[in-house]
């Protein structure tokens, strides 16, 4: 590629295109028509329910600039009150979520809250559809000006776009599909993996995975422990030279500034819980699919403080919490521990002690040796998976860059 500083051209162009990229308003590249109306209620069979895909504004934000999925389906009375668009053709989102695209990969139906675009001659799809992206943060911002936001048909003909000749389009378009090709293989690889960690892990709570000592001798049977007896409350406090952070679903303890923008703690702090190196926190408080809170374990080198409300427990090694680390990554296995002692107060509350909280028995594994097999196991797979998520972010990071740069 080669680097361009004249106007109305890209940063970034293949060597073989020259020449200005020209001006043109939406409705001059394309034919823009909108969406039927969503057939009400969403479950009756007078509509719902047949062998035409119906598309929603979620399925176009979650698309990644392909449609392929669609989350209702219509019969033949719904299409009636509904609008198909064909293959090709790109949806924009254009309430409540602005400015979302994605090229349809099949016939679809589409309610009146997305927009189709469908393009003239000399123009290519899935580059305006690239092109299109880039505009979104610039539509949501105009759409948050009026009184209610959205956007329509009225605000899309004239919207102005840079376009060059249709074999650059093509080129850049096929360019850009290669990477976004990569980019779901390696989504594809990380949700294939954590599928695999959680397989593996019911089969290890279930016994049917059982690990041999290095002799090839069994281990001791696992047995019904309580957590008083393998998790120790220290009540260690702040000492004034930690910083805070907070307890994340996806991230577990991390910094609360690298997570939330800004500290969210306290200006007096000297109360708040010290957190050891492998100590397992319970955060008390409801987030996202985990309403009666997330149970984590610390993987910094370093100690930290959280907030007092938080119950902080050092686990009888540092395996085990590895193993009750990954057992409660599953809002299913952490509201089966939580939900028979919990007691919900006003405003969604959670009133549960320390001492209540480990109150319950589970079922795990008496010896410090399988501990450590099973959690060097379990932090194999993770290893695994965060190389390739880190790729992930890399090759998303490395396509923003080039949307930047291919483009007026």
């Amino acid at each position: 590629m080669k680097t361009n500083t004249k106007k109305n051209t890209p940063e970034l162009r293949f060597p073989e295109f020259d020449g200005e990229w020209n001006l043109y308003k939406l409705k001059e590249i394309s034919k823009i028509e909108r969406g039927r109306f969503t057939p009400r209620p969403r479950n009756n069979p007078i509509y719902y329910n047949g062998d035409i895909p119906f598309v929603q504004t979620s399925d176009v934000v979650n698309s990644n600039g392909i449609i392929s999925h669609y989350s209702q389906t219509l019969n033949e009375n719904g299409l009636k009150v509904s609008k198909l668009f064909e293959k090709g053709t790109i949806l924009i989102t254009i309430a409540a979520n602005i400015g979302y695209t994605g090229v349809l990969d099949i016939d679809m139906a589409c309610p009146d809250s997305l927009v189709g675009i469908i393009c003239n001659d000399g123009f290519d799809n899935f580059f305006l559809n690239y092109l299109l992206s880039i505009e979104q943060e610039r539509m949501d911002r105009l759409a948050s000006a009026a009184a209610q936001k959205n956007i329509n048909i009225q605000f899309l003909k004239p919207y102005k776009l840079i376009l060059p000749k249709l074999p650059e389009q093509q080129k850049i378009a096929n360019f850009l599909s290669q990477v976004d090709q990569k980019i779901d293989l390696l989504s594809q690889k990380v949700e294939q993996l954590a599928l695999y960690k959680k397989g593996v892990m019911q089969k290890i709570f279930s016994q049917e995975i059982r690990f041999k000592q290095d002799d090839g001798n069994d281990f001791p049977d696992w047995e019904e422990r309580k957590f008083k007896d393998i998790l120790h409350e220290h009540k260690l406090k702040s000492t004034g030279k930690e910083i805070v952070h907070s307890v994340s679903v996806h991230k577990g303890v991390i910094n609360q500034i690298e997570h939330l923008g800004r500290s969210f703690a306290a200006k007096n702090t000297d109360n708040y819980n010290r957190v050891l190196p492998n100590d397992i926190i319970y955060t008390k408080s409801p987030t996202g699919d985990f309403p009666l809170g997330i149970i984590k374990q610390s993987h910094l080198d370093k100690e930290v403080i959280v907030s007092p409300l938080y119950g902080v427990f050092t686990p009888e090694t540092k395996d085990l919490g590895y193993i009750l680390h990954v057992y409660f990554e599953s809002n299913i296995n952490t509201s089966n521990y939580l939900s028979s002692i919990i007691q919900k107060g006003a405003k969604n509350t959670i009133n549960i002690t320390n001492t209540t909280f480990l109150s319950k028995k589970m079922f795990l594994p008496v010896s410090k040796k399988e501990q450590n097999k099973i959690a060097n196991f379990l932090s194999a797979i993770d290893r695994k998976i965060e190389s390739a998520q880190h790729q992930l972010e890399q090759t998303q990071e490395f396509k923003k860059g080039l949307l930047q740069k291919m483009f007026v």
